[in-house]
Parts: structure tokens; sequence; C-alpha cells
């Protein structure tokens, strides 16, 4: 008799073997009681514009499901042959879900299509194709560039959008998207500024005066926090920049501001001249979180010149009531190390944190100490 484990084990091998015969391609799968050959039939023949747009959904079926490359390569050719707007838009829409291999087999055909479509509904979906694609992208910067201009702001958005997944392959459409950081549509503009942080621009200083600039004008929040990515994503310093981020500082949105501190302590020394309001932040503000990032910004855009600033750390260790605050100026004192060896008054202060009523606080401190008063190191003296 067999066993029952073995009668398992047998049952387990032949669903296996069925699912791999399932998974190989068939020559001509059948879907919808028809092969996929009469699909094609259909798609090229068929005066019904429905039925053609049936035949898309049909094929598009057969070659995600069963690698049917007629059904592939027919898809793509109907995006410029087909006399029906709305099979067009179909092609498009089945395209989109695609894999990117099966794609590349066909990216001619899409940025063809978007080069010599007219239908202001079929572009559309092109654009939104071609922006889950970032290698079709690439090669369609010009045609989306164009579609930049589109009345449809949907379409404007797709082509933002295939733009910045294009990369610094997409720099040659900079003027094109400077253009619509000013649209009046709120999607439109937002599609925009992201892509302009993220396509590498020839003249990036260029980018950034116009960035900001939009940034002074802009009501929405969530745009104005955009901006300020796309500004540090420019990799630009200048003093025009750093003095942008020091007027989002006063923004009256929490996220915003977050995103200006946090910057300006990214920028390191060249953010030197946003310290003192930097200092201030970290002082005058309510929300201890703020105060953290405010305060190690402040640290790092002063660099070894924080020394001549220790006295605004020890004020802030001795009076924030927050302890996460208090542990950032001891550590920011104590990144100055060796240099505050003789400072009697730094040191008493921080010894005076020794008994602070945190433990994390008086652990950081008697580390701060330490490292103060550690002796440097000699160099190794070299032998004849």
């Amino acid at each position: 008799m067999v066993s029952a484990s073995v009668r398992l084990a047998g049952a387990l091998l032949t669903l296996a073997a069925g699912t791999q015969v399932l998974a190989q391609p068939q020559s001509d799968p059948v879907y919808d009681g028809k092969k996929s050959s009469e699909w094609v039939t259909v798609l090229q023949n068929d005066p019904s514009a429905r039925k053609r747009a049936l035949a898309i959904v049909a094929l598009g079926s057969a070659w995600s499901e069963h690698q049917y490359k007629d059904g592939l390569r027919n898809v793509g050719r109907s995006l410029r042959t087909d006399t029906s707007a709305a099979v067009r838009a179909q092609a498009a829409t089945t395209i989109a879900g695609f894999k990117p291999d099966a794609v590349r087999e066909i990216d001619s055909e899409l940025i063809k299509a978007l080069e010599a479509e007219k239908d202001p509904r079929v572009r559309k979906e092109l654009a939104i194709a071609i922006a889950r694609f970032p290698d079709v992208a690439k090669k369609a910067v010009e045609p989306l560039g164009g579609a930049l201009k589109d009345a449809d702001p949907a379409t404007r958005v797709a082509a933002a959008d295939a733009l910045a997944k294009a990369g610094a392959d997409a720099k040659a459409a900079t003027p094109e998207l400077l253009r619509v950081i000013d649209d009046a549509d709120r999607a439109v503009r937002l599609a925009a500024i992201f892509a302009l942080g993220r396509i590498t621009p020839d003249n990036p200083s260029f980018v950034a005066a116009a960035l900001i600039k939009r940034f002074g004008e802009e009501k929405e929040a969530e745009l104005r926090r955009e901006l300020l990515v796309s500004l540090k994503l420019l990799g630009e310093k200048s003093e025009q920049v750093v003095a942008a981020f020091v007027t989002a500082l006063a923004d009256p949105d929490d996220e915003t501001r977050s995103v200006a501190i946090r910057t300006l302590g990214a920028f390191g020394a060249d953010a030197r001249p946003a310290a003192d309001t930097l200092l201030k932040v970290a002082t005058g503000t309510a929300d201890k979180n703020t105060r953290v990032d405010a305060l190690r910004a402040f640290g790092s855009a002063l660099g070894p010149d924080l020394k001549g600033r220790v006295k605004d750390l020890v004020k802030i260790l001795e009076s924030d009531p927050d302890f996460e605050v208090r542990v950032v100026a001891v550590e920011e004192i104590a990144a100055l190390g060796n240099d505050l060896k003789d400072d009697k008054e730094t040191i008493t202060a921080l010894r005076k944190r020794l008994s602070d009523p945190q433990v994390k606080v008086r652990e950081s401190a008697a580390a701060a100490i330490r490292r103060i008063e550690r002796k440097a190191e000699k160099p190794p003296v070299k032998k004849p």
C-alpha cells in the first residue's frame, strides 16, 4: 500500500509539473475563445474600432501571460497605424502595464507615436506610459518637452514626471520645465519643480534663481518644500541660495522650516551666513526637534570657528528644558576637542552637567570632558 506521504509527494510533483507547463510560452494562446493569431487579424483588418480595442487587450494579455511575440509587435505598431484614437489610447494604456524588458523592444514605436500624435487623449496616455519606463524617457526627451505645452494638465504632469525619470539625460528640457514652474495648475508646477531637481541642468545657478523666485511666490506649503528639496539637489551653495534657505527658516509651515534647517546643516561652512539665524531658531522655537536640528546646523555652519561661539552653546546647555537639546549642545562642544583644553569656563560648565538629572546628558558631558582633556598624541619620531 502506498503511504500517505508518498501520495502527497507525488501530488506535489504533478502540480509542479503542471505549473511549469502553464508558465511556458504558447505558440498561439487563446483569449476569450479566439486564438491570438485571430486577434491579430481583427486588429489589422476589422472595421470596428471597438473590436480592434478588444484585440489590443487580448494581444496584451497574450504577451504578458504567454510571451506571444506577435502580440507585442502588433500592439506597438497600432500606436501609430490605427486610425482610431480610442484604439491608439488603448494600445498606450496596455503597453504601460508591460514589463520594462518588453517595452525596450517597442520603445521606438512609443517615441514616434508621441512625436506624431495629435489627439490630446492619446498624447496623455503616451506620456503616462513613457513615464513608467526611464530607459524610454531618456530617448524621448524632445517630444516630452513638447508635451509640456499640451492643453491638458494631466499630459503636462506626465511629461514632467517622465523627464524626472530620465534624470541627467533630460537636461536639454530645462527651458521647457522652467516655463511650467509657474503653471496655473498645481500638479503641473509640482511635477516640474520635482523634475528640475533631478535632471542635472547645465546651468544650475540659473535654475536656482528661478526656483528661488518661485518660492517667494508659491502659496502651497507642499510645493515650497519641494522647491527647497530641488534647490538642494542642484548642489548650488551660493549666497543667493543660502539666503533663500534663511528666508525659509521663517516659513509658516513646520515641515518647510525643517527642510531648510537640515539643508543648511548639510551645506556645512557654506551656510556660515545663516549661523545667527540658526541660533535664534535653536533658542527660540517651541519644538524640541526643531531646536535639535537647528543647533546641529549651527555647529556645522561654523565648523572650527564654533570655538568663538562656545559661550552660546554653554547657555543652551544650562538653560534648555529638554535633555535632547542639552545632549546636542554637549556634543557640539565636544566636537571642538583639544581646542578647548584651556577654556576653564566651558570645562566647568561641562562638569556641572555631570549632575544633570538626565543620564544621557551626564554620559555625554563625561565623554566631552575626556575628549577635551585628552593629551594630543605626538607623531612618531622617524629613526634615521
